[in-house]
């Protein structure tokens, strides 16, 4: 049966309503940015509210009350950077869109400071400590979401049953990339992404 994405963490992010380009606007870009930069540069173990405000140049009792745990800190930073990087690709063509979204995933995981992030993370998560299984399961829960409305489109223009596990696909989509930046360290090749989004969709199909 097809699977319901749902985003169900949106009310633990930051929801504080900000002017396009206003002053709320600045101060969230700032904090997110530094978010990361101490998470690449100490682990989500080293992460503090003060060290970030100390970063980002604000008081930090501005990022207490708009974040006011880490793993709500470190879920918004994540969250920010890869909505940016790896946007849902709308081309028609369910193949063609796996291979983009892909794509964007790649890029992403072979970028130094992206790959330095995940690494932190995924280094901290074998404490599973429990803020940081929710920040995690928040960032995958959120990319997921935008997923599903690709294979939905793809279920209505015919090319999957509608009955298709939307989770399924993407996690055998994506699944490799991230083995493969995270674990084994190989590179990419230049048909890799083409490769699964084949195997994904096969095994959809069938």
């Amino acid at each position: 049966m097809s699977k319901s994405f749902s985003l169900t963490v949106a009310p633990t992010l930051d929801t504080v309503r900000e002017r396009p380009g206003g002053r709320s606007a600045r101060i969230r870009k700032l904090v997110l940015d530094a978010t990361r930069e101490e998470l690449i540069a100490g682990g989500y173990g080293a992460l503090s509210h003060r060290a970030v405000a100390n970063r980002a140049g604000v008081d930090p009792a501005t990022v207490y009350r708009r974040w006011p745990t880490r793993s709500r800190l470190a879920t918004d930073a994540l969250l920010a950077v890869a909505q940016a990087a790896v946007p849902v690709p709308d081309t028609g063509s369910v193949e063609s869109d796996l291979e983009r979204m892909l794509d964007g995933i790649v890029a992403a995981l072979e970028d130094p400071t992206m790959l330095r992030l995940f690494h932190a993370l995924s280094a901290a998560s074998a404490d599973a400590e429990a803020d940081l299984s929710e920040t995690l399961r928040a960032f995958w829960d959120a990319r997921f979401e935008g997923a599903g409305e690709l294979i939905a489109r793809a279920v209505k223009r015919g090319e999957l049953p509608s009955d298709v596990d939307a989770h399924a696909i993407i996690e055998q989509l994506v699944s490799p990339a991230y083995y493969r930046a995270l674990v084994t360290g190989n590179p990419f090749d230049p048909e890799f992404t083409h490769r699964c989004a084949k195997s994904a969709l096969a095994a959809a199909r069938a």
